[in-house]
């Protein structure tokens, strides 16, 4: 899943990494060394997501 800009919120460690997490969920959230890095991996996470939720609809 692509992500927009105005879909999350990226903002810099104190480690000198970055962690970008959803706007609206903040619990949904992926660390990076770089910027684009944090954001790939969120995008991946949200897929994950996206594919447990279709794993659980089936189950009910």
């Amino acid at each position: 899943m692509k992500l927009k800009k105005e879909d999350y919120i990226l903002e810099r460690t104190a480690d000198g990494g970055y962690y970008a997490y959803l706007s609206y969920n903040m619990q949904c959230g992926a660390y990076g060394d770089i910027a684009e890095e944090a954001v790939d991996n969120l995008e991946d996470q949200m897929d994950d997501y996206v594919s447990d939720m279709f794993l659980v609809e089936e189950f009910i």
